[in-house]
C-alpha cells in the first residue's frame, strides 16, 4: 500500500510510525512542510499537499495528530485521510473538516473520543498509543548512570495565573475553589462539568475589561486550568520528595524561583527522546508520571515508553491504565500526594517487588501494544488492511 506521511510538526512518534509501516511492507514516501499558524486557512500549504498527493498518488495519507487542512485536501481528493493523535486534547479550535466520509482520525483518549462522538463525528475512533520496545532494547544506560527517582517532563507554564489576575474577586474565588476540588480528584476532569455557557460569559465580561480584551473558550479554559494543576502537581511532588530521596527532574528550562524551591532536586536538562530518555527510565529505581490533568482517561505516551524500557512506572491515576494495566502487578498509581509519597518510599525499599511490576508491565507492553500490533488495528478499522 501507497502512504503519503505528512508532517507538519516534530513529533515524537513519525520515525517509528515510518519504519514500522515499511517493515509491515507498505511504501512511505515522507514530506515536511512548515507548521501552519491558521490550521484552516493557509492556501499556500494547502496547494502543496494537493500537489503530493498528485504527484505520488497515494492509497491514503497519513499525519500525527490531526490536522484540518490534510483532512479537507484528501476529502477533495477523495482519498483515506488517517491521523493518530498522542496529543490530547486536540489543539482545535473549531469542528470545521473532522465529519468528513474521508477522516478516519484515533484518538488514545476514549473520554475525547466520546466527547467528539456527542458532537456528532462519527469518524473518530479510540487507539491506545504504542512503545517502540524494540528500539528502546538497544539503547542501555551509560556505566555508573542510576538514579533513585526520576520525573521527565515539562513543569508547564499555564496561561491561567494572568487570567486570573483578570477576574473579579468572586470569580477569582470560585475558580480557586474548582482548582483545589480537581487536586483531590483522579480519573475525572470535573472542570468540564464546571466551565458552564454561563460561567464562561461572565468570566469573558472580566477579561473583556483588560487593555487586550482578552476572551477565552471552554476548551482553552479547560486546558489552561489543566496546565496548571500539572504544574502544581508536578511542583508539590517534587517539593515532598527531595528530602526524603535522591530526586532527579529531567526538563527544560527552570527559571531562578523554582531552582531555589527545588534546590535539593538534582535538576538535569532537557533528555532527548531519542537517545537520552530511554536510558534515564533505565537507570531509574522509580519513574514518576504526574499525568497532565486534562488527559481525561487515556494512557500518555510517557508511560508507554517507560514500561517499554522496562522502567517502574508509578503514575497518578489514568482510568485506562487501571483498565489494561493490572494496579500492583504491572503498574502502581496513586490518587493523592501522600498516596504519591508513600508508594515512591515503599517501592524503594522493596527492590524485588519493584523489579518484578517493572518486569510484568514491559511484557505487557511489549505483547499487546507494539506499533505493528497498533498499526494493524488502526488499518482494519479504516477497511486498508
Amino acid at each position: 500500500m501507497r502512504i503519503l506521511f505528512v508532517n507538519l510538526f516534530v513529533s515524537y512518534t513519525s520515525q517509528s510510525l515510518i519504519r514500522y509501516f515499511k517493515e509491515m511492507g507498505h511504501s512511505v514516501k515522507e514530506v515536511t512542510h512548515y507548521t501552519p499558524e491558521d490550521y484552516y486557512r493557509d492556501d499556500r500549504l494547502y496547494g502543496l499537499i494537493l500537489e503530493d498527493i498528485r504527484t505520488n498518488r497515494p492509497d491514503f495519507v497519513f499525519t500525527v495528530n490531526i490536522w484540518p487542512l490534510v483532512a479537507r485536501a484528501c476529502h477533495e481528493k477523495r482519498l483515506p485521510y488517517l491521523a493518530w493523535s498522542y496529543d490530547s486534547p486536540q489543539n482545535l479550535l473549531t469542528d470545521e473538516d473532522l465529519s468528513y466520509d474521508t477522516n478516519w482520525l484515533f484518538l488514545f483518549d476514549r473520554t475525547e473520543v466520546e466527547m467528539y462522538r456527542k458532537r456528532g463525528i462519527e469518524k473518530v475512533y479510540h487507539l491506545p498509543l504504542a512503545a517502540d520496545v524494540a528500539r528502546w532494547e538497544k539503547i542501555n544506560p551509560r556505566e555508573g548512570e542510576a538514579y533513585e527517582v526520576s520525573l521527565l517532563g515539562s513543569l508547564y507554564e499555564s496561561t491561567l495565573p494572568p487570567l486570573m489576575q483578570a477576574m473579579s474577586d468572586y470569580h477569582r474565588g470560585y475558580i480557586q475553589a474548582v482548582l483545589e476540588a480537581q487536586k483531590k480528584v483522579y480519573g475525572y476532569y470535573l472542570v468540564d462539568d464546571v466551565l458552564t455557557e454561563e460561567l464562561l460569559t461572565a468570566l469573558n465580561e472580566d477579561l473583556n475589561r483588560t487593555p487586550g480584551k482578552l476572551q477565552v473558550n471552554k476548551a482553552q479554559m479547560a486546558y489552561s486550568m489543566g496546565t496548571f494543576l500539572t504544574y502544581s502537581e508536578r511542583l508539590t511532588l517534587l517539593m515532598l520528595l527531595k528530602d526524603r530521596c535522591d530526586m532527579h527532574l529531567f526538563s527544560g528550562e527552570i527559571n531562578e524561583r523554582i531552582r531555589s524551591l527545588l534546590r535539593d532536586v538534582h535538576i538535569h536538562g532537557w533528555a532527548s527522546y531519542d537517545a537520552e530518555m530511554p536510558r534515564v527510565f533505565k537507570a531509574s529505581k522509580i519513574n514518576l508520571n504526574p499525568s497532565l490533568r486534562i488527559i481525561r482517561s487515556g494512557i500518555p505516551l510517557r508511560c508507554m515508553d517507560i514500561m517499554g524500557c522496562g522502567g517502574f512506572l508509578l503514575s497518578s491515576y489514568q482510568p485506562e491504565l487501571a483498565e489494561y494495566f493490572a494496579p500492583d502487578e504491572e503498574v502502581v498509581l496513586y490518587d493523592s500526594m501522600e498516596d504519591a509519597v508513600e508508594k515512591t518510599l515503599f517501592y524503594l525499599e522493596h527492590e524485588d517487588l519493584r523489579r518484578q511490576i517493572a518486569e510484568r508491565g514491559y511484557e505487557k507492553v511489549k505483547a499487546e501494544f507494539t506499533y505493528p500490533k497498533q498499526i494493524e488495528k488502526m488499518l482494519a478499522t479504516a477497511g486498508l488492511k
